[in-house]
């Protein structure tokens, strides 16, 4: 059974129009003009618990917007939200204590207890969410090791390294154990290792929770190692829904091919795509229906040392979806 139901979401601001120059700000005081624009465009989609659900696209797309009406921050302007049978925009305190909201920006505790440490938070929020003193323990012991927060708990907030913050504010967002997590940048400005080890973090926890999360991120190496299903939205509309590793074949049907020759290939004659690198190397793209075949041919005519097939990762397959001309 869906744990989140999305069907038609719109969501429309209304923001101030402005011409430019002293003349436009004149104008707009006496007499201000405002326009519509709709961040969401009928957006439908389901979420079943234990899955993470890739959502990403471009700057302005409309991924913050979602997350924000399912977690009640904002109402939609039409269509159907529920969330764990709820409606998010009234904010039902029984609502509330089964969600969380993580971003990559900041945090409850970067906010509230910036000078606090986080022990000092996590307390803060077993009072707010009515937990008591022995499912705060068992809950705080199953997040502190595999986030290696165990001995920063006396440290100030403001003192910890961005990734150990991150990592804190994760904790905090979990504490409560919420069935359904919304990741919002989760692993943005981390270095490599953090966001490996955050990556495998959720990884496990979902796993061993069945937590329902969605999840939106620019590093696309965050969505291919995680999410089940991939939506991609683009100016407030999904233009894809499916397996991630489909939407290579959908968007992008090419794929990159390097062959090491066992002997100099000046006069060999490679297909069409491939072209030669230094004497010895030959690389391009081909298309993925004829790779199959073009290496059988080049496998029974020349000599050859190595041969790689590399298919395009998911950040260089949006970007050429989204920067292709339109029709």
């Amino acid at each position: 059974m869906a744990v989140v139901v999305v069907n038609r979401l719109v969501r429309v601001f209304t923001r101030p129009r402005k011409a430019p120059g002293l003349r436009g700000l004149v104008r707009f005081y006496l007499r201000p003009e405002y326009e519509r624009v709709e961040a969401l465009r009928g957006v439908s989609f389901t979420l079943e618990a234990g899955e993470i659900l890739g959502y990403v696209g471009p700057n302005g797309a409309g991924k913050t917007t979602t997350l924000k009406v399912l977690s009640g921050v904002l109402h939609p302007t039409r269509g159907h939200v529920e969330v764990l049978g709820f409606e998010p925009w009234r904010r039902q305190d029984r609502f509330l204590r089964q969600i969380a909201l993580v971003t990559g920006h900041s945090g409850f505790l970067q906010e509230v207890a910036w000078d606090l440490t986080p022990m000092d938070g996590f307390r803060l929020l077993k009072d707010l969410y009515g937990l008591s003193e022995d499912e705060f323990r068992r809950n705080l012991e199953a997040l502190l090791e595999p986030l290696d927060l165990t001995g920063l708990l006396e440290v100030p907030i403001r003192r910890l390294s961005l990734g150990q913050r991150v990592r804190a504010e994760l904790v905090a967002s979990l504490l409560h154990r919420p069935r359904v997590l919304f990741l919002d940048e989760p692993t943005l400005g981390l270095d490599i290792v953090s966001q490996h080890r955050l990556r495998d973090f959720l990884r496990t926890y979902v796993q061993e929770t069945g937590t329902a999360v969605i999840l939106t991120s620019h590093y696309m190496r965050d969505v291919e190692e995680l999410a089940h299903r991939l939506l991609v939205l683009h100016q407030g509309r999904i233009v894809y829904e499916g397996p991630v590793e489909t939407l290579a074949e959908r968007l992008m049907p090419v794929r990159t091919v390097q062959v090491v020759f066992a002997e100099p290939a000046v006069h060999f004659h490679l297909p069409p795509g491939l072209s030669l690198v230094d004497e010895l190397t030959a690389r391009g793209t081909l298309p993925r229906d004829q790779v199959q075949q073009i290496i059988a041919e080049l496998l029974s005519r020349y000599p050859i040392q190595d041969l790689t097939v590399e298919e395009p990762d998911l950040e260089t397959v949006l970007r050429h979806f989204f920067e292709a001309p339109t029709p």
